[in-house]
């Protein structure tokens, strides 16, 4: 059955033009379709501060509601904007500008499915069809997908219908406020009570604090027991026609042109359209109208453009204004990392290393040098919110030299994507990941320099085959060293090695051609014979031994061979317990 959720961003200009607003403050998103709104952190205050107005060929294309609170409207000219609103902050839209959020957020929501498109105006269209099992339900899901959209910064309206130009539809209608009319289709309060039942049983769907925009709702199923909802079900094809004809016609961009005589035959919704005579629709307003309105009602197929994740993640984001804050910091860091989350989902990818970069603003005639922060992994990871805590505790411990003027977020190494296998019966805080986790994050608290392990080299010299190196460096890295092409593919059982290997070999003295420690020092086992090191400096050419002294202690000692005639040494390089 298919499936689509459109997103539909009604404020993209103003948001790209007062950037300041959405970057401080949360807006509310439109929840249509039954699903049940959130309040922004910041409040409403804010916005209604806000008197920013975005001009489109000299006139007002979309305006903040406090500028529309004081009798702004849509296609007024600069002059009667002043008039009404003296202190009114203009801005030209910026279209490129448009297009680039557009596609971010096609980005972020490619987490969800691979099947992500952008339509005009302003909306991104996904099919959640193939992945509603994995995100529990539908329910769920559009509540991801609308967190996803708030934490790049913008309010959506949302729409659920089983093609593509519905869902649009649906979305235009919900911003616009149209009321549902189907008498067969749940109340926004039904779809509300199947929302925060879904929430009490995931956790991950927020909850309204207040019902003070009522949702509107899209003919999606739902079916009631003993008086308690059940899971939001995708719309059929059969429940088109009841989610559609009540729309108004305005809503369909390809009639545009002709609403005027639409209005003057008495054609106001998309069902009265529909009964017109196609010919003579045809005849007048031409055969885009009619298969647009073909494709929305599922009556042709659909040919979306699809969107596709560029090869190499990079992400950008100019901050509205310079912050010291790291709190303004993080949360604008959010808003890449939800990129990158639907880049690494896209390809089925996680992150090993990333790099962030803070651009200052110039000191006088300096130029201050960009703050470079290399995040490495012990493992990798596609969890934004345990790349978030690694990037909090980088930005805690190392101060800021300037303000920051823009966020740059790169991926310098990634690995396949290997997804954990859940447990029947799982015990918290046993788990290798999340030690993983807790090192990774103590890494970033003290530095790469103080969290280290050794990690084994294919060297056959003893004080070589080992290496201290940082926690978060990945064992691959050293496997690629020049002393690891030199060994066999398959590697035969050592003998015994000490626990205690010295730092540096302690030469012993010879009484009677035997080495002397305490005591003769009586040999064990051996010899074992290592050479090794040819290839660079420090050659070695030992024999070694396992040796007991007086006491009974094993030690591990090695007899030089002689070359060119110097005569051999014999040396303690470690003990064992």
């Amino acid at each position: 059955m298919a499936c689509w959720i459109a997103l539909h961003l009604p404020c993209l200009a103003l948001e790209i033009a007062s950037p300041l607003t959405s970057l401080t403050s949360r807006p509310s998103p439109i929840r249509a379709d039954g699903l049940a709104g959130t309040e922004g952190t910041g409040g409403t205050g804010d916005v209604q501060a806000d008197t920013t107005v975005v001009l489109a060929q000299s006139r007002v294309w979309q305006a903040s509601e406090a500028v529309q609170a004081a009798g702004v409207q849509p296609g007024m000219r600069r002059g009667g904007v002043l008039a009404l609103l003296p202190q009114a902050r203009f801005h030209d839209r910026d279209e490129a500008a448009e297009a680039l959020a557009l596609e971010a957020l096609a980005l972020a929501l490619l987490r969800f499915g691979p099947d992500v498109a952008i339509a005009a105006p302003q909306c991104v269209l996904i099919d959640v069809a193939p992945s509603l099992r994995l995100f529990g339900g539908l329910a769920s899901l559009a509540a991801q997908v609308l967190e996803s959209a708030e934490a790049l910064g913008h309010r959506a309206s949302l729409g659920i219908a089983a093609t593509a130009s519905a869902a649009a539809l649906l979305a235009r209608a919900a911003e616009a406020g149209v009321a549902h009319v189907d008498p067969h289709a749940p109340t926004s309060q039904d779809m509300q009570a199947a929302m925060k039942s879904r929430a009490s049983r995931r956790s991950i769907v927020p909850v309204s604090k207040s019902a003070a925009k009522p949702a509107v709702t899209s003919g999606a199923a739902l079916s009631f027991s003993s008086g308690h909802p059940e899971p939001l079900l995708p719309p059929p094809f059969a429940a088109l026609p009841a989610q559609l004809d009540p729309l108004p016609v305005a809503l369909l961009p390809e009639a545009q042109p002709w609403l005027d005589w639409l209005a003057q035959i008495g054609c106001a919704t998309l069902g009265e359209l529909r009964t017109l005579p196609s010919a003579g629709v045809r005849r007048r307003c031409g055969a885009a109208l009619l298969a647009s309105l073909s494709r929305a009602y599922g009556e042709t197929p659909e040919a979306p453009a699809w969107y596709r994740a560029p090869p190499h993640f990079e992400a950008v984001l100019p901050l509205p204004s310079l912050t010291h804050d790291v709190e303004v910091l993080l949360f604008g860091l959010r808003r890449l990392l939800a990129q990158l989350t639907g880049w690494l989902a896209a390809g089925q990818l996680a992150t090993r290393a990333l790099t962030l970069i803070l651009e200052h603003e110039p000191l006088g005639r300096e130029t201050v040098a960009p703050t470079r922060f290399d995040i490495r992994l012990a493992e990798a990871s596609a969890a934004p919110g345990h790349l978030l805590s690694l990037c909090k505790e980088r930005l805690a411990r190392s101060p800021l030299v300037a303000p920051v003027l823009t966020l740059r977020l790169d991926v310098t190494q990634t690995a396949q994507y290997v997804p954990q296998s859940g447990s029947l019966l799982p015990e918290p805080g046993r788990e290798r990941q999340d030690f993983v986790q807790l090192m990774e994050r103590v890494a970033a608290r003290l530095g790469d320099e103080h969290v280290r392990r050794l990690q084994v080299r294919g060297d056959h010299r003893p004080e070589a085959a080992f290496v201290s190196v940082p926690y978060g460096v990945s064992p691959e890295a050293g496997s690629t060293s020049a002393s690891n092409r030199h060994l066999p593919d398959t590697v035969s059982a050592l003998p015994p090695r000490p626990a205690w290997l010295l730092d540096a070999p302690q030469r012993l003295s010879l009484q009677q051609e035997r080495p002397w420690r305490q005591g003769p020092l009586q040999l064990v086992s051996g010899p074992e014979r290592i050479e090794a090191g040819w290839w660079e400096p420090g050659t070695v050419t030992r024999d070694y031994f396992i040796a007991a002294d007086t006491t009974g202690a094993l030690l591990w000692v090695f007899r030089e061979r002689p070359v060119n005639g110097a005569d051999a040494a014999w040396y303690l390089h470690g003990l064992f317990g």
